[in-house]
C-alpha cells in the first residue's frame, strides 16, 4: 500500500471507531432507559397494588361502620318507619291488606284455602303485587344491616273442629306462615332474610266474638326485625 493509501485509511478507521463508540453509547443509553422504565413500571404497579389494598381496607371499614350502625335502635326504628311508609305509599288501597307504621297485615280468608295452610291460586295472584313491592323495597335495605322480614301466622280464638290435617290453631298458623314465606321466596325475596312463626290466637286484634272479629284475627303479619336486640 502506498503512503497515500495508508493516510486515507486512517481517517476511515477513526470514523468507524467513532461510529461504533456512538452506537455503544446509544445502546447503553437505551438499555439504561429501558431499565429505568421497567423500574418505573414496577414502582407504579406496587403503588397501584397498595392503593387497591388501601381501597379494600377502607371499604371493609365503611362496611363494618354501616353494620355497626345497623345495631343502633334509632337507626332500626327509622329504617322500619321508612320501609312501611314507602310500602304504604306505593301499594293501592285494598281490603286485602293494611300497612301500619311498623308492619304489614294481610287478611287470611281471601288468600288461603279454607281450613288449610296453603295459599290458593287466586290468593297468590292477588298477593303478587304485594310480594313484588316487598321484594323491591327489601333490595334497597343495606346488606350489612342485620335485617330480616318475619312472617307471623295468626288465627282466631276458636278451636279447630273436624280438621283432619291440623289439630290446633298453632299448627294451622305455623303452616300458613311457612306457605307465605315460600310464596315470597318464589317472587324473588331472599330466603336467608326471611323467618316464620305461628302465634295462633296469642295476639288477637279484636277480642270480640263476632264473625267480623274472628275474620280480623285470621291474618298474616310481616314485620321488619333485626337479629340482635329486636326479636
Amino acid at each position: 500500500m502506498t503512503a497515500l493509501g495508508v493516510h486515507a485509511a486512517e481517517p476511515c478507521e477513526a470514523l468507524i471507531e467513532q461510529g461504533n463508540a456512538q452506537i455503544d453509547a446509544m445502546r447503553r443509553h437505551t438499555e439504561a432507559m429501558q431499565q429505568g422504565l421497567q423500574e418505573l413500571n414496577e414502582a407504579l404497579s406496587r403503588a397501584e397494588q397498595r392503593n387497591a389494598e388501601q381501597a379494600r381496607h377502607i371499604d371493609r371499614l365503611e362496611a363494618e361502620l354501616r353494620a355497626q350502625r345497623g345495631y343502633e335502635p334509632e337507626v332500626q326504628q327509622r329504617q322500619r318507619r321508612e320501609f312501611f311508609r314507602e310500602l304504604r305509599r306505593q301499594l293501592p288501597v285494598s281490603a286485602l291488606y293494611e300497612v301500619l307504621p311498623d308492619r304489614l297485615i294481610i287478611a287470611s280468608d281471601p288468600v288461603f284455602i279454607f281450613g288449610k295452610g296453603e295459599l290458593g291460586a287466586e290468593g297468590q295472584e292477588r298477593l303478587a303485587p304485594v310480594a313484588d313491592m316487598l321484594q323491591g323495597l327489601a333490595q334497597q335495605l343495606p346488606a350489612e344491616f342485620p335485617w330480616r322480614l318475619r312472617i307471623e301466622g295468626h288465627s282466631d280464638s276458636r278451636p279447630l273442629r273436624s280438621n283432619k290435617r291440623f289439630e290446633t290453631n298453632w299448627d294451622l298458623s305455623a303452616a300458613r306462615s311457612v306457605s307465605m314465606l315460600r310464596f315470597l321466596v318464589s317472587r324473588g325475596l331472599p330466603e336467608d332474610r326471611l323467618s316464620t312463626v305461628g302465634l295462633a290466637d296469642t295476639q288477637l286484634r279484636d277480642r270480640g266474638d263476632s264473625s267480623a272479629a274472628h275474620r280480623r284475627n285470621r291474618r298474616i303479619e310481616v314485620h321488619l326485625i333485626y337479629e340482635k336486640g329486636d326479636e
